[in-house]
């Protein structure tokens, strides 16, 4: 949507080009590469982040410790390697949450309190930029139709789940506002 703009747009994970946000060398080197190219970055927007639906308990170690590289490590990675760029261009910085932010979740606490602390961490760090003009902001999207919950929760009615175009409209509603600091709902 951003490209049919006119914006130019590039895309950085794991499966598409070996990008992992977990680690903050990578996370740097990306931005490093588009601010070289570009001159400026005005938005970074992270998506990043893993749902892995078990019991805590019976969960190996292992896959704990990747969804909390990926969902809040990865947060603050992007935000500490976007912070210079984004105050040159008075840019906006926007993460994503989950509507299980506000409660825990059965067989998703891993998940749920990681996105919790996104929410917080997008809080503060909008207070403490502010004044650098950097706007930060996230998205916080009911149940959507994407293959990470298709992968946890199998096939649901699609009339009950928010497509992928919906949360993007949003998102990009956000980019174009002056908000800071805030939770954007996404609701059907």
């Amino acid at each position: 949507m951003l490209q049919e703009q006119g914006c130019r747009v590039f895309s950085f994970s794991r499966g598409q080009n070996g990008v992992d946000v977990g680690i903050r060398e990578q996370v740097a080197q990306s931005i490093a590469s588009v601010y070289a190219e570009c001159g400026k970055i005005d938005y970074v927007i992270n998506t990043a982040g893993l749902l892995n639906r078990e019991p805590l308990a019976t969960m190996d170690y292992q896959t704990i410790l990747q969804a909390v590289q990926t969902n809040y490590m990865g947060t603050v990675n992007v935000a500490l390697e976007a912070y210079q760029p984004l105050k040159e261009s008075k840019g906006m910085l926007i993460f994503f949450t989950s509507s299980s932010y506000t409660r825990g979740r059965a067989f998703y606490s891993i998940y749920s309190s990681t996105k919790a602390a996104i929410v917080n961490f997008v809080q503060a760090v909008a207070q403490e930029w502010e004044g650098d003009g950097i706007a930060v902001n996230c998205i916080n999207p009911e149940r959507t139709a994407t293959p990470m919950r298709t992968r946890n929760f199998g096939i649901e009615p699609p009339e009950t789940l928010l497509t992928a175009k919906e949360v993007a409209q949003a998102t990009l509603r956000t980019l174009c506002s002056s908000a800071t600091g805030q939770v954007i709902d996404v609701k059907r």
